[in-house]
């Protein structure tokens, strides 16, 4: 599973996996060009034969301990294969190499897969935002703290 950055060429790709994964709220392929172009943040994506299998979106923000995976999709036919685990993982990576001690997130509080998925990785609910989606469901805000990478590349 080689997980490398995102470029403009995987644009359509992109749009492809959030269109596939998303009934609302989706990135458009403006908005994907604009956040690889001129954006905070790190865009990774998973590959597989030069295909992608999906995508996490971290942004960054000045004079914050906290990064924000913003998205995280993974195309409906590579479900169930280890590639959200690999993007959780990959981005947790950067965010430490960018100095953020907590990733923080939101997930549709009916999105039990995903509810499990960084539950089981450590990370905990701190909060709720009501009508957060473009159907009215609630978001459930999660975080986990980061350990910082010391010189030697241990963690602690």
């Amino acid at each position: 599973m080689p997980i490398r950055r995102a470029t403009l060429d995987d644009v359509a790709a992109l749009v492809g996996i959030e269109d596939a994964s998303f009934p609302g709220n989706r990135l458009d392929r403006r908005r994907f060009r604009y956040l690889l172009d001129h954006a905070h943040c790190v865009m990774l994506v998973d590959t597989e034969d030069d295909t992608l299998r999906g995508y996490v979106l971290l942004l960054f923000r000045a004079n914050s301990t906290s990064a924000r995976l913003y998205s995280i999709a993974i195309h409906p036919g590579q479900l169930g294969r280890g590639v959200g685990s690999a993007l959780v993982d990959a981005a947790e990576m950067q965010a430490r190499r960018h100095g953020y001690t907590c990733l923080r997130l939101e997930i549709r509080a009916d999105n039990a897969a995903s509810l499990a998925l960084f539950r089981g990785r450590g990370y905990r609910v701190f909060g709720r935002r009501a009508c957060y989606y473009h159907d009215g469901m609630d978001a459930l805000r999660l975080q986990k703290p980061l350990p910082r990478i010391h010189a030697c590349g241990l963690t602690g």
